[in-house]
């Protein structure tokens, strides 16, 4: 087996009380002495929080690729990788998986650290529960991106999960993890409930819209049971979130986009700011690698005020929804709507109900200046009216491609073979871990 060492950068991993102010930059992590006091507890989640930052993650690509690979945004940039995902023809040396996978696995090995190492932190001012909740809910959302680009999140029967583990990398030497095999779908969605359900059962009931507090725990849960069609689950908790949480649907659109703090029915975002940058404005606005697909600029009911959350900018149409040009643009993860339209497509297959979900549906409509929705024929024309409400309300936010694969629309609306409805594993994972399968469709090498 040929060795490979993956050794990225963690600026405020390792932090002593002692010298709290001026960390001196890790290259590695020394998981014998990372977590030592409250202080380095709080350094290492802190620093698990700026690794969620990364461009491959949700600094940009995780959530702009999605619509890429779906009919929201068409590719006229020059990189090869996400033309290849704009043509649905993406090989398993694409440049973005090849980053995406080891990225999100750091993010998880960070999470491993928290979760096997605070518990035996002597520190009386530590809060061990809160920071343990928030390190089973990252996981978790962690463990779910990785199962939706890279696993057949949408079959449950499937063997391709993901490979878990539940313990930190030592000194992040991915040669020192055993040879990779994969769970099932099924066993990788058990793992992420179960760091839901504890991180739920941990929470101190907080709401702050920069960290994964309580509410988005809640809002991850009810995405995954919605994902996993555990329709009664994810209608209570979505129900949750929106009768406790405190949040509002703001007036105007602007005060949604056009800012760079959360807004009032922000859940959870990625925060970024002027010294802290993400590359939303870059890549939407200034650069040509996420434009605006011409179907979608043309797919909107008349007086729909979300038609007008897109710009020209050098003869091209761009999303709008990232106005900041220093690049203080967050990453929307959670917000209100997608709690209404959860909540609404759980309560018509929960109930088999076409007509169960309408009201949630035209809360968003209202919001939009759209006229009420009646009654439907059936769960098929209810589902038409969702997915436009869903494109509708959540373009260039990450959803697109993922909820026309779980519908079962992904072959009519984007002429999509089913082996593609999930990506490959990278070559370069291929070939350091032998027992690792690669996805149904795609070559090894």
């Amino acid at each position: 087996m040929k060795k490979r060492y993956f050794i990225p950068l963690f600026a405020s991993l390792l932090i002593t009380s002692c010298d709290v102010l001026e960390p001196e930059p890790q290259t590695s992590l020394d998981t014998d002495q990372a977590l030592i006091d409250g202080a380095s507890a709080q350094g290492v989640l802190s620093g698990t929080y700026s690794l969620l930052q990364d461009e491959d993650y949700y600094g940009l690509e995780y959530t702009l690729n999605p619509d890429l690979l779906a009919d929201n945004s068409v590719f006229e940039g020059f990189f090869d990788s996400q033309l290849e995902m704009d043509q649905n023809a993406v090989p398993i040396t694409n440049g973005w998986i090849r980053s995406c996978w080891p990225d999100i696995y750091v993010v998880i090995s960070s999470a491993n650290l928290l979760i096997t190492g605070v518990e035996a932190i002597e520190d009386e001012n530590l809060d061990k529960n809160a920071i343990l909740a928030e390190a089973h809910a990252i996981r978790a959302l962690a463990y779910f991106d990785l199962l939706r680009i890279f696993g057949e999140f949408y079959d449950e029967s499937s063997q391709f999960g993901l490979p878990l583990f539940l313990e930190p990398i030592p000194n992040n030497d991915f040669n020192q993890i055993p040879d990779l095999t994969r769970s099932t779908v099924a066993q990788t969605y058990d793992q992420i409930l179960a760091d839901l359900d504890t991180a739920i059962q941990l929470s101190d009931g907080n709401a702050d819209p920069e960290r994964m507090n309580f509410f988005a725990t809640l809002s991850l849960r009810a995405r995954v049971n919605l994902y996993r069609k555990n329709y009664a689950a994810a209608f209570a908790d979505a129900d949750r979130v929106i009768t406790e949480g405190g949040y509002i649907l703001e007036e105007d659109l602007n005060d949604v986009y056009d800012t760079t703090d959360p807004s009032g029915e922000s859940i959870f975002e990625v925060v970024f700011t002027n010294q802290d940058q993400s590359s939303y404005n870059s890549f939407t606005i200034r650069r040509d690698e996420y434009n605006v697909d011409a179907t979608l600029l043309e797919f909107f009911e008349e007086g729909d005020a979300r038609s007008a959350l897109f710009t020209v900018a050098r003869g091209r149409d761009r999303t709008a929804k990232y106005p900041d040009n220093t690049n203080a643009n967050n990453a929307k993860v959670f917000r209100l709507p997608e709690l209404y339209l959860i909540r609404s497509e759980a309560a018509v297959f929960a109930n088999n109900d076409p007509d169960a979900g309408t009201a949630d549906l035209n809360i968003l409509r209202t919001r939009a200046g759209l006229a009420d929705l009646g009654t439907f024929a059936d769960t098929e024309a209810y589902l038409d009216a969702l997915l436009y409400e869903r494109r509708a309300e959540l373009n260039f936010e990450g959803h697109r491609f993922f909820d026309l694969i779980r519908t079962d629309r992904s072959a009519t609306v984007l002429g999509l073979e089913d082996f593609r409805r999930v990506l490959p594993i990278p070559r370069a994972e291929l070939q350091v871990s032998d027992n690792l399968e690669q996805n149904p469709g795609y070559p090894r090498e």
